[in-house]
């Protein structure tokens, strides 16, 4: 299901399997952030007054777990997620997604995804991070470290 990142500055549209892996991806930039389904689903909402123990509290409240385990159990899901992300829109989505799977070669794949990142205004480069945090889950999972 593809989400909006709700956030103060650049618009940032991402994919998650479940609502769930939603919440996990949106708490790990923390609590200042949410994200709104593009249809169906509930707002993973921001907790920016009530910090790190709403955030926390909410989550299992909803899920019947801990972030932890949530995280510990959906590392994969949620890193697959944080690459997802995509600079703009819901409308942007398809267009985006269609022209990475015409492009075969990796390289330019990747200079394709760059210089379209690259439109962001923030200096809070959001996509930038969410690639950085997938890939550090990654790795994480390699290490077996939960």
């Amino acid at each position: 299901m593809l989400y909006e990142l709700i956030n103060p500055s650049d618009s940032y549209v991402f994919n998650a399997k479940s609502r769930e892996v939603a919440a996990l991806v949106v708490f790990s930039f923390g609590t200042s952030y949410g994200a709104k389904p593009q249809e169906g689903d509930e707002d993973i909402p921001v907790f920016l007054l009530d910090g790190v123990s709403g955030a926390n509290e909410w989550y299992e409240e909803q899920f019947g777990r801990t972030t932890d385990e949530g995280l510990s159990e959906l590392m994969v899901e949620v890193a697959d997620a944080l690459d997802s992300f995509m600079y703009g829109h819901f409308e942007d989505w398809n267009r985006y997604i269609a022209a990475c799977e015409a492009i075969t070669d990796p390289e330019k794949l990747r200079t394709f995804k760059e210089k379209w990142h690259d439109g962001h205004t923030s200096l809070n480069d959001i996509g930038g991070a969410a690639h950085l945090i997938a890939e550090s889950l990654r790795e994480r999972k390699r290490k077996g470290v939960a």
